[in-house]
């Protein structure tokens, strides 16, 4: 289940940033101008968005159709040229560094603040539409899918900066779904062909 990937990918954000000392702290990442403070920061948010989204019941009028049919459409929509995931990449990339909350607030937003979005998610209706930053509407549980694949990868940015074993906590299911989530958003044709060695059109990276 979506939520108990999610889960899962909360809690060893929590649990290695609870180990972290000031030094692992400020280590650079493969992400520009980012240290791992800067990648804790950028997804720091999430669970309270999460939970905030719970909270809009009547966000989105029942019965009406979703923009988007799954979260592997939303993505490639953002990934176009001009799509948001290319104008927005530098105000995203500054505001993780202008984030001056300390470790520990960081660290709480998984530690506190997301046990608590995750118990509220179990149970809940995650066919019911919402919307999805001024984008259009998708089913909540497509938002899961999407915000599990950005704790994975960020988790991987860190833990390739702190040298620790890859995919370490997340082995199993989040990285199945992110695995799976990624390859829908690929062209199928030239997914396959380049996977069987048969075709030579660029398909990655599927995410800037």
């Amino acid at each position: 289940m979506i939520v108990d990937a999610l889960d899962r990918a909360w809690q060893a954000w929590a649990e290695l940033g609870r180990n972290l000392d000031a030094e692992q702290w400020a280590r650079p990442t493969r992400l520009e101008g980012w240290t791992v403070r800067h990648v804790f920061a950028h997804c720091a948010d999430v669970p309270a968005m999460v939970g905030a989204a719970l909270d809009a019941e009547d966000a989105v009028t029942p019965g009406t159709a979703p923009t988007f049919a799954d979260a592997a459409r939303l993505l490639a929509l953002m990934q176009r040229p001009g799509g948001v995931a290319h104008t927005a990449a530098d105000q995203i990339r500054d505001a993780g560094i202008a984030d001056d909350r300390s470790p520990a607030e960081l660290v709480d937003q998984f530690t506190d603040v997301a046990p608590r979005t995750i118990a509220r998610l179990r149970g809940q209706d995650l066919d019911r539409l919402v919307p999805y930053i001024g984008l259009g509407t998708v089913a909540g549980g497509e938002v899961l899918r999407i915000q599990l694949m950005e704790a994975v990868v960020h988790y991987l940015d860190m833990a390739t900066a702190l040298e620790l074993p890859k995919p370490g906590p997340l082995a199993g299911e989040p990285m199945r779904e992110t695995a799976a989530l990624l390859t829908a958003v690929a062209d199928p044709v030239h997914l396959v062909e380049a996977a069987t060695g048969r075709g030579g059109a660029e398909v990655f990276p599927v995410l800037r």
